[in-house]
């Protein structure tokens, strides 16, 4: 007669074995956020909604934006650029705006990565914060977490890959001169109707299909991601944009 007992052991260990493995992780890698937010950005959203993630998103936005400014940095003019600001300013002398040019024009390349790396940290932390706290003032139920939000301030970014790469091709075949990055962007409203105010210029950049898409991808990632409600993702959205176009319009030269 077979002992009942005996298999037992097999199946502890059997079952040992398969509580040892590591669950495999639900949230979307790298690459299905770079392809979902131009395939099926609603779903990634939701996935991402179960497993927060986004510091890889930010290293990719970093790589492109590196690449972007390094074909801008070794081809602008630093002169042409920066003498007309310095001249604005009565103290300095004709010695040290040329002393200053000097410098800028030997440390471009490593401010323009420096820039780059703050830039995007920073900005995808602020923000986060800032829809981190306006999901705080809402009645939801579930509050999204800091980790969330920040994911929710990140991923949209994505969407912008093409635009940065876009302007990194246009520095390498034309001349780029003392013009910013932002306004080498063939695809904004503002490259074709060149106004000479920098405020009205800054505003008409924003209209871009680009930077609409990423205004879209906000919502969609507030509304999924951190499961806000209808109304209350289009208001945390217009306050992105409001934010965000303010910053372009104030900050713009």
């Amino acid at each position: 007669m077979p002992d009942p007992i005996s298999p037992m052991p097999a199946i502890a260990l059997e079952r040992q074995d398969h509580e040892a493995k590591p669950r495999k992780s639900n949230a979307p890698t790298v690459w299905e956020q770079v392809s979902g937010v131009y395939t099926e950005p609603v779903a990634l959203f939701q996935r991402l909604a179960k497993t927060p993630r986004w510091g890889e998103a930010l290293w990719v936005m970093i790589v492109v934006g590196l690449v972007m400014m390094t074909a801008w940095a070794l081809k602008a003019d630093v002169e042409a650029m920066q003498r007309p600001i310095l001249e604005q300013n009565g103290q300095l002398t004709a010695s040290q705006i040329d002393q200053a040019i000097s410098i800028s024009r030997r440390f471009i390349l490593p401010m323009a990565f420096f820039s780059v790396m703050i830039r995007n940290l920073f900005g995808a932390l602020a923000m986060g914060l800032v829809f981190w706290l306006f999901a705080a003032t809402t009645d939801e139920k579930n509050k999204p977490t800091f980790l969330h939000a920040v994911s929710a301030a990140t991923i949209p970014n994505l969407v912008l890959i093409p635009y940065t790469l876009m302007i990194g091709i246009v520095c390498l075949l034309k001349q780029v001169g003392g013009q910013i990055p932002e306004r080498l962007a063939p695809s904004g409203l503002a490259y074709y109707l060149h106004p000479q105010n920098a405020k009205l210029y800054g505003f008409l950049a924003q209209v871009d299909p680009f930077i609409i898409a990423y205004y879209v991808m906000i919502f969609f990632a507030v509304r999924h991601l951190m499961r806000l409600k209808s109304s209350d993702a289009a208001l945390c959205t217009t306050l992105a944009v409001l934010l965000t176009v303010g910053w372009k319009v104030y900050s713009w030269v």
